[in-house]
């Protein structure tokens, strides 16, 4: 354990965590100020869809952690957050495992303040299949895996078109909030560059199949509808099929089917139907809502648990007029 605790111990270096601290780091230091975070390199969540697609380069593009705590003043402890004791005020940091070696042993830190800003996971609603046969996009691991394999299946549709004319790939994506329609965007952009460069037997517009299936009667429900027609609109310009009204029932290997018995056929398949907290805040006792968000009041503090804050996705807090943000 950290022989002194940090007056503030950050956990969750994305946007919010990551500005709170170096504000608080470039006031009193990396002796008072921790953060705490499962990724050596900070990517705004947001652009995850560009790393899944290869359009952006996590190694060019990410920020160093290590780098930020040195110019910004506070200090940076590598790995996942994997417990918590309110009553001693300790957090812990599980091993950092590569392969089988372990890179770094468990450890406990202390705190005076704990902020939790750990975002969120994505929701399965307990769809089958979705774990075993699905993508997500949680973070940059996440993407680069994806982008990988879809460098991988595109490399191989290209050798079967050799023999046989048909051949394509075939990627469907569930979920057509602002996730999903971006990277479908994104992925067409992508296939068109590969095929330009190296895959030459491949025809992008034809050979790599993009469908999105969304549960609402249109994409980007929450939005005007007007925004929705005009990315409904643009999707199909770019040969993107699109599925409203579609309730996912089963994720099988190379095949999604869906409540009207449909069946759609699915290379490789991603997992962009909506976000929950992660379940670690109520496996460590936090009071959490029933969708797993920390329950906070107007000052952020979680119901309870002093010295214990929380904000963000992971956090629930009431307003003025009943509802929660």
């Amino acid at each position: 354990m950290t022989d002194q605790p940090f007056k503030v111990l950050v956990v969750g270096g994305g946007a919010g965590g990551l500005e709170l601290a170096c504000k608080l780091g470039r006031k009193w230091g990396p002796d008072r100020v921790a953060l705490v975070d499962a990724n050596l390199f900070h990517i705004w969540k947001p652009s995850l869809h560009e790393v899944a697609a290869g359009t952006l380069d996590i190694h060019q593009e990410g920020l160093s952690y290590q780098m930020l705590a040195h110019d910004n003043g506070f200090s940076f402890h590598y790995g996942p957050m994997t417990g918590l004791d309110t009553a001693t005020r300790t957090l812990v940091v599980g091993a950092v495992v590569d392969g089988k070696e372990e890179v770094l042993p468990e450890r406990r830190i202390g705190y005076e303040s704990l902020v939790l800003a750990i975002g969120s996971v994505s929701n399965d609603f307990g769809v089958p299949g979705v774990a075993e046969h699905a993508f997500s996009l949680d973070g940059p691991h996440d993407a680069e895996r994806f982008r990988l394999r879809m460098l991988q299946l595109l490399s191989l549709v290209d050798v079967r078109k050799t023999h046989d004319p048909s051949a394509a790939l075939d990627v469907v994506i569930i979920g057509g909030g602002a996730t999903g329609v971006e990277l479908a965007a994104e992925l067409r952009e992508a296939s068109s560059l590969h095929a330009q460069y190296g895959l030459r037997h491949i025809d992008a517009g034809r050979d790599v199949r993009i469908r999105i299936l969304e549960g609402a009667p249109r994409l980007l429900a929450p939005l005007d509808e007007k925004v929705s027609a005009a990315a409904t609109r643009l999707l199909k310009q770019r040969h993107v099929e699109v599925t409203p009204s579609c309730r996912v029932v089963r994720i099988d290997d190379h095949q999604v089917s869906d409540a009207d018995g449909n069946v759609y056929p699915a290379d490789l398949c991603v997992w962009a139907a909506g976000i929950k907290a992660p379940p670690l805040l109520a496996q460590v006792g936090l009071p959490v809502a029933r969708n797993g968000q920390v329950k906070v009041d107007g000052q952020l503090r979680v119901e309870g648990v002093p010295g214990v804050f929380a904000f963000g996705d992971c956090a629930s807090c009431p307003q003025p007029d009943g509802k929660t943000v």
